[in-house]
């Protein structure tokens, strides 16, 4: 198994040429997804995961046209013959983790003010327990829930799983319908809370690609148009 973590970080709108140069390294149906959104941070940040998973497709040796990309039952996105991949966005940052060897999924979330007693329903007691003894409760609320939506993305029904059934307070492996799966919070973006889960085991380090949109588009140069 090997886990490579793609990240960019967009803290304004890029210039319209730049986006349009990337915009154009997605097939037709995928720039439409991306020009459906009104707000800039949710076209940039779409746009921006799909050209990380292009650069990481690329550089671990596998075919890079996303005119491949597919979506399951329960609009899992997926690639036939693989690899597995997962992208999340938040805040000004976009992120993209692609896995050789079994699915995996990733979550991350600004830590910014929210009324979360109003997602009490989604969690277990012992979760609700957790999150209200804790120091800062609000983080703790945040690292819970990226670690819930990471294992539901991994797992490919999203929520199709119930999240109140699901208690990731214990411990960082969960059972679910007997797959043992792998859950582990990384704190490494300032503000942020993130989680991964990978299915199986134990993974491996991680090797952290970060890139600017501007790098991004340097690397893109001698790519074919999708």
């Amino acid at each position: 198994m090997s886990l490579f973590l793609y990240s960019t970080e967009f803290p304004e709108p890029l210039p319209t040429a730049q986006f349009q140069l990337l915009l154009d390294l997605l097939p037709g149906a995928l720039q439409q997804k991306v020009l459906k959104f009104r707000r800039w941070e949710d076209s940039h940040a779409s746009l921006l995961g799909k050209v990380l998973l292009r650069l990481a497709l690329e550089s671990s040796g596998y075919p890079s046209d996303l005119s491949r990309l597919h979506y399951g039952e329960w609009q899992k996105p997926g690639l036939p013959q693989g690899p597995e991949f997962s992208i999340t966005h938040s805040g000004n940052l976009a992120l993209c983790m692609l896995n050789t060897s079994g699915r995996i999924g990733i979550d991350i979330e600004l830590l910014k003010p929210l009324a979360f007693e109003d997602f009490k329903d989604q969690f277990t007691e012992h979760e609700w327990t957790a999150i209200h003894i804790a120091p800062a409760p609000l983080d703790a609320f945040y690292r819970l829930w990226t670690a819930k939506e990471s294992l539901i993305k991994a797992d490919g029904r999203g929520l199709g799983i119930p999240l109140q059934g699901l208690d990731l307070s214990k411990g960082n492996t969960f059972l679910l319908d007997g797959q043992l799966w792998f859950t582990r919070e990384l704190p490494i973006y300032k503000g942020y809370a993130f989680h991964f889960t990978v299915e199986g085991m134990d993974p491996p380090p991680i090797q952290r690609i970060q890139l600017s949109p501007e790098r991004l588009l340097e690397l893109s140069e001698g790519w074919a148009r999708f």
